[in-house]
């Protein structure tokens, strides 16, 4: 057969296929109709049932408020959350992706939290920021956020019952811990209620090209996290570091021969060109992010805890002795650092997360142990590990 008649018969399969197709359309829309119908009930039943369970805490608490050290339950409820994310997994056999159905039942989860309290977040702002990226991703669409100018004023305003909840960064798995929030941690009584991890892409974003950059704005760990790339590319432009990246944009917007490391929604909101993008120094670069709230969650069995402690340098291997009590009690410890206590040279406060929660009888057993060793102990929280694989 020629192959021009070859090819004719090719597309007159196609047409015959086109035109069954679009015979079954008006059918096939019909169902989708149906299926948006059905949704729409379901979703709504599902509301009730949330609403339901609101009313329950809360009697609950007016039957015996001993339960509870809370002055109303928490609607937030990270063990409970990825539970349905893990069922979410295992039940999907496509075509949508788990990443695609996790948001669908992220903004879901986030109305219906909505409808028993009105849920507000600060984080580290203004909008644009890495912090608001991560706080929206967790939180979804239906809640109320906050921003703040410092990382301290988020730690005040959930301390001081300004806001529901607080979001923010821990450390950075390019440039490490974040000065600000450890030094926070060294005093507050807030409880960290849930982790949350953002793969960070960072960007050049500038009015002026390239080579007429002559400074660079940032937060100290924006500018910590593209050291590489600025020796290579700016060289001799000066690094100014301030207290967020979106301040930056707000800063290079202004300024000619300016320039921010941020990220790219940055652009659109403040009003700069992309210069460079995904200018990290390592591709997987990731912030991790903590959660702060009034207390912490219940154990799912699979948790870290977070202690800060201090002890008497003056008594040889006294650091020994209060980190011994995890090995004997077969706790990991997946991090430890420190910081200057403040009140005198030398004297340091010091941070291990280990494996459990604060309510498992070997995290509660390793604690007070280590109240024999230690001037100190304070668990900051227990939360569920939810680090990337």
């Amino acid at each position: 057969m020629p192959a021009c008649d070859y090819l004719s018969a090719v597309q007159v399969r196609s047409l015959q296929a086109l035109f069954l197709e679009m015979s079954d359309l008006p059918s096939l829309r019909q169902k989708i109709d149906s299926l948006d119908t059905t949704l729409v009930n379901l979703l709504n039943e599902r509301a009730r049932v949330s609403l339901d369970i609101g009313a329950a805490k809360r009697q609950m608490e007016t039957v015996d408020p001993s339960q509870s050290e809370e002055k109303e339950p928490h609607v937030y409820m990270p063990a409970r959350e990825k539970q349905v994310y893990e069922k979410l997994n295992r039940l999907n056999r496509g075509p949508l992706k788990d990443d695609s159905l996790n948001a669908i039942f992220r903004e879901i989860m986030s109305a219906s939290i909505s409808l028993q309290q009105n849920v507000s977040v600060a984080y580290l702002g203004p909008p644009g920021t890495f912090s608001h990226q991560a706080a929206y991703e967790r939180f979804g669409d239906s809640v109320a956020y906050v921003p703040q100018k410092q990382i301290t004023a988020v730690f005040e305003a959930v301390e001081k019952g300004r806001t529901t909840y607080g979001l923010v960064p821990f450390e950075n798995s390019t440039y490490g811990s974040v000065i600000e929030t450890m030094d926070y941690l060294m005093h507050t009584d807030v409880q960290i209620r849930a982790e949350t991890y953002l793969t960070v892409h960072q960007c050049l974003l500038s009015n002026s090209k390239l080579e007429d950059i002559k400074k660079i704005y940032s937060h100290p760990q924006g500018l910590g996290q593209v050291q590489e790339w600025l020796k290579a590319n700016c060289p001799h432009a000066e690094r100014v570091p301030v207290k967020s990246t979106a301040e930056a944009a707000q800063l290079a917007a202004v300024e000619t021969g300016a320039a921010a490391i941020c990220s790219e929604i940055c652009a659109s909101l403040y009003g700069l060109n992309v210069v460079a993008q995904d200018i990290e120094d390592i591709k997987t670069n990731t912030t991790r992010f903590l959660i702060l709230g009034t207390s912490s969650d219940n154990p799912t069995k699979c948790d870290h805890t977070l202690i800060r402690f201090t002890v008497d340098h003056r008594q040889p291997g006294a650091l020994c002795d209060g980190l011994k009590v995890f090995k004997v009690h077969n706790l990991n410890l997946s991090k430890i650092d420190s910081r200057p206590s403040r009140q005198r040279p030398w004297h340091y406060v010091f941070f291990v997360e280990c494996s459990g929660h604060a309510k498992d009888d070997n995290v509660k057993q390793a604690v007070k142990e280590m109240e024999q060793y230690c001037l100190d102990v304070f668990v900051l929280g227990s939360y569920p590990d939810q680090r990337p694989e």
